[in-house]
C-alpha cells in the first residue's frame, strides 16, 4: 500500500488518506491467461456467454477468458475483458469524472485495471472529494511525473494545474487570485478547496468554456483527452505490463491529443481493430469454415451487409456448403468457392440477391465478398476471400460486396492460395487436387 506524504493543511495527511491502490497500474484482480503474442495478432470477439480470442494467423488457436479469469496477458498489453460491463455499473458522468482524474493529476490515460478499481471504490461509497485527495496523494509520490509537491506554494500549485489540466502555460491574474484564495479558506467554509479537490474542480469548470471564443479550445482538449482515455481503458480494456510503461506511454498518449484531433494519440496506442468495443452487448456473428487444409474463422458484418449476410447464413444453416470446393484459386488475387461439389458439379441455389457494394467495407486482404456475374444483382452462393488488398473491386463494374472478415486461419487461406492449379474444361485456375469445404457452421 502506498501512503500519502505528510504536509501542510492543504495536503492530505498519512493518517487521513492511505492509498489502498495507487491510480497507476493496479494489480490484476486474478491470474491472467498468458498469450505469447501481440494483442493485434488476436481478434477478441463477444459471444453470447462472454468472449473468445482468435489467433488471426493460426488454425484452431482459441482462448476463452472467464469471469474468474478475465485478463488476457499479451506480449505488449494486459486486456481486462470485464471493464466494459463494469463501466456501466456507475453513471456515465461519474465514470468520466474518474477518467478525468487521471488526466488532471497525471496528464495521462488511465489503465483499465486501475479504472476498474476506482469504479468499485465509487460503488463502495467513496466520495468524489475523497477520491480526488487519493489521486493527489499519489501525485505527490510521483512528483517527477506530475510536477506537484507538498512544499510548493499555493500560487505555484495553481500554475501547475493550469499547465497539467488546462494545457495553459500562462495563468491570468484573476484566476490565480481566485483559486489561491479557495485553497486558503478554512476547511468547511463555502468555496474552500483542498489541493486534491481543487484540481478536480478546475477540470470540471473548464468544460463550461465549451464554445467560448477565447478558451473553448481548453474544453475541447479535455473532451478529446477524455475520449482517448475512454478508448484506451474502457473500449479496449488495455493495461501496459508494468508501472514504468503505464506512466511513460500513458503520458505520451495524452500529450499527443490536441483540441482538434485524437488520431495521433490513437496511433500511439496502435490497435488495428479500432472499432472493437468491450461495452458492446451484441455478440459477433461468426462462422467456422472447415476445409481440407484447415479451419478459417470468419466474422460476418450484418450491420453493413444485411442482405448478403442473411443470404450467406441461409446457405450455412441448411448445410449447403458441405462437400463444396474452392474451384478458383489465383495466388495474388482471390480464392473462390461455394458453388461446385467435389465432383465439379455446379449446385443449384436460391434466387440471386441485391448487390450491397459500397457499404463501407473494402476488399482488403482477408475480407470475404460475394462472387457474381457481370450482372450486378446476380450473387447466389459463391464467395471469395481476398488474398491481397483488392480495393479496386470496391467499385469495379459496380463493385463486389464485402460482408465479413477472416479473424483466424489466414494461414489456411495462404495455404490454399499457393496450391497448384490447371484448366478444367471451360474453367481456369482450378486446383489440381480438390480443396474441399467440409462444412461451414455458426460459432455463435
Amino acid at each position: 500500500m502506498l501512503s500519502a506524504c505528510g504536509g501542510n493543511a492543504d495536503a492530505p495527511t498519512q493518517a487521513t488518506y492511505t492509498l489502498s491502490a495507487p491510480p497507476m497500474a493496479a494489480a490484476p484482480a486474478s491470474t491472467p491467461i498468458v498469450i505469447a503474442a501481440s494483442r493485434n495478432s488476436y481478434a477478441i470477439k463477444r459471444t453470447p456467454s462472454g468472449y473468445v480470442a482468435h489467433n488471426k494467423n493460426a488454425t484452431g488457436a482459441l482462448v476463452t477468458p472467464t469471469v474468474s479469469q478475465p485478463l488476457l496477458q499479451f506480449n505488449d498489453f494486459l486486456v481486462n475483458t470485464q471493464i466494459g460491463e463494469n463501466s456501466k455499473t456507475i453513471p456515465a458522468n461519474t465514470l468520466n469524472s474518474i477518467i478525468e482524474l487521471y488526466i488532471a493529476f497525471f496528464n495521462r490515460v488511465p489503465d483499465a485495471n486501475g479504472l476498474s478499481y476506482w469504479i468499485d471504490q465509487t460503488k463502495a461509497g467513496m466520495s468524489s472529494d475523497a477520491m480526488a485527495n487519493n489521486f493527489y496523494a499519489a501525485a505527490l509520490i510521483f512528483s517527477d511525473v506530475t510536477g506537484y509537491s507538498s512544499g510548493m506554494s499555493n500560487s505555484d500549485f495553481v500554475k501547475v494545474i493550469y499547465k497539467n489540466v488546462l494545457g495553459r502555460n500562462e495563468v491570468d491574474a484573476e484566476g490565480l487570485a481566485y483559486w489561491t484564495a479557495a485553497l486558503e479558506k478554512p476547511a468547511g467554509t463555502p468555496g474552500a478547496e483542498t489541493r486534491g479537490t481543487l484540481i478536480r474542480t478546475i477540470a470540471g469548470t473548464a468544460h463550461n468554456f465549451k464554445g467560448n471564443a477565447q478558451y473553448g479550445w481548453v474544453a475541447d482538449l479535455l473532451d478529446n483527452k477524455l475520449a482517448v482515455g475512454t478508448y484506451f481503458a474502457v473500449q479496449h480494456g488495455l493495461n501496459y505490463l508494468n508501472d514504468k510503461a503505464s506512466i511513460t506511454n500513458g503520458v505520451a498518449i495524452a500529450a499527443a491529443v490536441t483540441p482538434t484531433d485524437t488520431t495521433a494519440a490513437k496511433n500511439l496506442i496502435g490497435m488495428t481493430d479500432q472499432s472493437f468495443d468491450l461495452r458492446s452487448t451484441s455478440a459477433a456473428t461468426i462462422v467456422n469454415m472447415k476445409t481440407s487444409l484447415g479451419d478459417i474463422v470468419v466474422e460476418l458484418n450484418p450491420s453493413k451487409a444485411p442482405i448478403t449476410v442473411t443470404n450467406f447464413l441461409r446457405y450455412v444453416d441448411v448445410g449447403f456448403y458441405s462437400n463444396k470446393i474452392f474451384h478458383r484459386v489465383i495466388k495474388d488475387f482471390v480464392i473462390q468457392g461455394g458453388g461446385f461439389t467435389a465432383d465439379f458439379i455446379q449446385a443449384s441455389t436460391y434466387p440471386p440477391i441485391k448487390l450491397e457494394a459500397g457499404n463501407g467495407l473494402s476488399n482488403i486482404r482477408g475480407s470475404i465478398a460475394m462472387a457474381r456475374t457481370n450482372v450486378a444483382d446476380s450473387a447466389t452462393s459463391q464467395f471469395f476471400i481476398n488474398n491481397v488488398d483488392n480495393i479496386t473491386l470496391d467499385t469495379y463494374s459496380g463493385g463486389y460486396a464485402v460482408f465479413g472478415q477472416v479473424i483466424a486461419g489466414l494461414d489456411v487461406v495462404d495455404k490454399i492460395r499457393v496450391v497448384p492449379t490447371s484448366t478444367r474444361g471451360a474453367y481456369t485456375d482450378v486446383p489440381v487436387s480438390n480443396v474441399v469445404i467440409t462444412s461451414v457452421t455458426r460459432v455463435n
